[in-house]
């Protein structure tokens, strides 16, 4: 990153600002602007990473960029309050670092310091306010979609959900920047192709973002409702096993809640569990003798929340009964859970059973 920043300075933005020098001056001015202005960046993510630990987070590392870098944090923030003040001090401490850099350029100015000296603490203090304004774009990954972020967290009481209103954000944002690359490009300027590269780098990290908040949101907003398999078709405890294959083969249920005489349902068999039963046998045997007890099977309510269906379900073949007060409206197995928390898979889309 020095060196691309001392290419920078050394050929373009030093001889356009102060036309004259030799080449030697150019870039030993600019190697020197170039370190301060990596240690800007590396100010700015310590701004972020000590806020943090004054709300004892982690820090893991810092990786530094052209535009900024990343603090990753070993958690996440508790609180919106916490959240809007890590994501806030980058920013604040590169508009800081500007302001110190333009007044320093005014004290050099007036004490007829170097004009290449001049020159670069300028286009340092320019660069960090620049920064700054860049990072409070309000879109994920930026710092200011970050609070933006905080800011929806606090509104709607849901921190996914503000992550994925964020990330929507951070993708207009991304397409904008990308937008204007174009425009550049188009006018001429190469410019464009880092505009360009960015806009597409923030739209990527939206995008991702914005998925695994909608991954890690599920198990909260998806209820046992969503997900159950309506259970149309039940057998009675004294019904025999042969009986009842011949009434649901070809069906497109394979778990079956079993009735006692008075309608309490007693138990649940699986299609499997039925074939299993030797074809000599299938017609002496009911089946009450082959259903899972109802003491055996998780009961739940409609509203049961899917973080709840996966502690009870730890397994493809564990089976749970969705009772609407005292009505049975449809079963969700383990395979159901399973399939609920894939990354990507709608539930309105889940196969019903």
């Amino acid at each position: 990153m020095v060196l691309i920043v001392s290419q920078i300075l050394a050929s373009n933005a030093l001889p356009e600002l102060v036309p004259g020098h030799g080449t030697a001056a150019y870039w030993g001015t600019a190697v020197l602007a170039a370190l301060v202005f990596v240690a800007s960046l590396l100010a700015h993510e310590l701004a972020h990473a000590l806020t943090a630990r004054h709300f004892r987070l982690p820090v893991e590392r810092i990786t530094l960029w052209m535009l900024g870098g990343v603090s990753v944090l070993g958690k996440d923030p508790a609180t919106p309050r916490a959240a809007f003040l890590i994501s806030a001090a980058g920013p604040a401490a590169s508009f800081g670092l500007g302001l110190l850099g333009g007044g320093a350029g005014v004290l050099l100015r007036l004490t007829d310091a170097p004009e290449l000296l001049q020159a670069s603490v300028w286009w340092l203090a320019v660069m960090n306010v620049a920064l700054g304004v860049f990072n409070l774009l309000p879109g994920v990954p930026l710092d200011g979609g970050r609070v933006l972020r905080a800011l929806l967290w606090h509104w709607y009481g849901d921190p996914d959900r503000a992550t994925v209103l964020a990330s929507i954000a951070g993708r207009v944002v991304g397409g904008v920047v990308g937008a204007l690359g174009v425009v550049q490009l188009a006018n001429g300027d190469p410019g464009g192709l880092w505009l360009i590269a960015v806009g597409y780098v923030i739209v990527l990290a939206a995008v991702v973002e914005g998925r695994q908040a909608r991954a890690h949101g599920a198990p909260a907003r998806t209820t046992a409702r969503q997900l159950l398999r309506p259970a149309r078709i039940a057998g009675s405890v004294t019904t025999p096993v042969g009986e009842f294959l011949g009434q649901v083969l070809g069906a497109d249920q394979l778990l079956f809640p079993v009735l006692a005489p008075d309608g309490r349902t007693t138990g649940v068999v699986g299609l499997h569990t039925l074939a299993a039963v030797p074809p000599e046998r299938r017609f002496g045997t009911a089946l009450g003798e082959v259903q899972t007890p109802v003491e055996r099977v998780a009961v739940v309510g409609p509203q049961t929340t899917l973080a709840d269906l996966q502690a009870l379900l730890t397994n493809a073949e564990d089976v749970a009964l969705v009772f609407d007060g005292p009505q049975l409206v449809g079963l969700i197995t383990g395979y159901d859970i399973a399939r609920a928390t894939e990354p990507g898979t709608p539930h309105q889309e889940r196969p019903r059973g």
